[in-house]
């Protein structure tokens, strides 16, 4: 009999918790893609889209890289606002140190979203501040686990 008192009660409390849950989420507003007007300019958060990236940037980052181990980079990347950029940088392989530098490009969206690719061979998505001030960087290649941020310290 004990058991089952124990077994209703904690029932309970996980339903009454579940239904409070519910009742919260209903009433936090809730981003909806059909809310996204993409025929609307005034929405668009970059719209000088690959212009948005211009200037000096310091980057630094890290991960993992299948069969090879964590790898850690610093480095200044330096882009011109047409969809060019140079990107000198030191990083550590498993503690192996390579110096580089890797030119490429990028294109970036009036959504502030876009990619870069680097040495012609690795590739990211990058997610940019409206004002150009700040990028978060993920490579997409496989086998790989790394992300990282820049940021601009001069125009």
């Amino acid at each position: 009999m004990r058991k089952s008192i124990v077994y209703v009660v904690t029932t309970a409390v996980i339903s009454v918790a579940a239904l409070a849950a519910l009742a919260l989420y209903a009433r936090v507003p809730q981003a909806r893609a059909h809310d996204l007007d993409a025929d609307d300019d005034s929405d668009y958060v970059c719209p000088r889209e690959n212009a948005t990236l211009r200037g000096v940037y310091m980057s630094q980052g890290g991960g993992t890289v299948v069969g090879v181990g964590p790898i850690t980079f610093q480095g200044t990347v330096y882009l011109d606002g047409k969809g060019g950029v140079t990107n000198p940088f030191t990083a550590s392989f498993a503690g192996k140190i390579v110096r580089v530098v890797a030119p490429g490009t990028y294109t970036l969206s009036s959504d502030c979203t876009g990619t870069m690719t680097l040495g012609g061979a690795d590739h990211f998505d990058i997610r940019v501040s409206p004002d150009g001030s700040r990028i978060d960087y993920i490579k997409t290649d496989a086998e790989t686990i790394v992300s990282g941020r820049a940021t601009r310290v001069s125009h």
